[in-house]
């Protein structure tokens, strides 16, 4: 699929508590949804421990691939597990370093926490100021609920971007601060879908028909089945998007419109002859979300 290279995304998610099934990793999920929405094309995702190697050894990997955006989550926090800049400075060969503006925005943090009858003490203590400590030549992204800033570097050909673990700081940095950036990166992106489920034919039926559909409309639409064994009987879901294929980009709104609809409108035709049933269809455009 001929991608748009700005658009390339890997994700690196850092903690012991992914990893023995204590915490379930939700930021994965929100950050793959609304990067796809955005028009960027998550390629991979890997988790490591809370450990210097391994979070070096990680970024060096993903940065060797050179995708426009590596997005890490976790260990930004005041602990002595929370080493993930530490582990990027050494991937990066950039050393760590007192940033000022991240430095007062911590610093206020604290003082607000005191004035909320959080915390009695605003003393900046080595925890407290090792979260102001980002690799050379970082930019810090404010943090609305959260202390511990989001950090931006730029790495070659990828921008490095690191947010809190906590999912309300995650996606608070995001909204307010790595929307833009993507969005400025990739351009005007519209991204679309729609899904209905099938009853009475199986996928392996309903390989044929979906390989004919998508022929006709590639590279604009992707077509995916699933098989949904919460229903009783045999019933398919069908989900269809817009592709991320460069040439989907510019293509406006309307345009795609009418090719997910004409997607739609043949699948439920072709599982009428099939002798299937559209159960519970949904009406297109009340079902589509679109972004841009």
């Amino acid at each position: 699929m001929p991608t748009n290279e700005k658009a390339r995304f890997e994700l690196l998610f850092i903690g012991n508590e992914l990893l023995i099934g204590k915490t379930l990793n939700t930021n994965s999920q929100w950050l793959t949804r609304v990067i796809t929405s955005l028009g960027g094309v998550c390629y991979r995702m890997t988790v490591v421990r809370d450990e210097l190697d391994e979070i070096s050894n990680a970024v060096k990997e993903i940065l060797s691939r050179a995708p426009r955006f590596l997005i890490i989550s976790g260990g930004l926090g005041p602990t002595y597990d929370d080493i993930t800049l530490e582990g990027l400075s050494g991937a990066v060969d950039k050393p760590l370093v007192i940033n000022e503006t991240a430095l007062a925005w911590v610093t206020e943090k604290y003082e607000e926490l005191q004035k909320r009858g959080r915390i009695t003490n605003t003393e900046m203590t080595p925890s407290r100021v090792k979260m102001a400590q980002l690799p050379l030549a970082s930019k810090p992204l404010y943090n609305p609920v959260g202390t511990a800033p989001g950090v931006l570097l730029e790495q070659g050909k990828t921008k490095i971007i690191c947010l809190p673990g906590v999912p309300q700081e995650l996606e608070a940095i995001f909204e307010g601060s790595v929307k833009t950036e993507i969005v400025q990166e990739i351009g005007e992106y519209v991204f679309l879908e729609s899904s209905f489920l099938v009853k009475g034919i199986g996928e392996s039926t309903l390989a044929p028909l979906i390989d004919e559909v998508r022929a006709r409309y590639a590279p604009y639409i992707y077509i995916k089945s699933h098989p949904r064994r919460d229903q009783p009987g045999v019933h398919v879901e069908f989900h269809l998007t817009t592709s991320h294929d460069v040439q989907c980009y510019g293509k406006g709104k309307e345009f795609l419109e009418e090719k997910i609809r004409g997607v739609q409108s043949e699948l439920e035709a072709g599982v009428t002859k099939l002798g299937g049933e559209t159960v519970h269809p949904q009406d297109a455009q009340a079902n589509r979300k679109s972004r841009i």
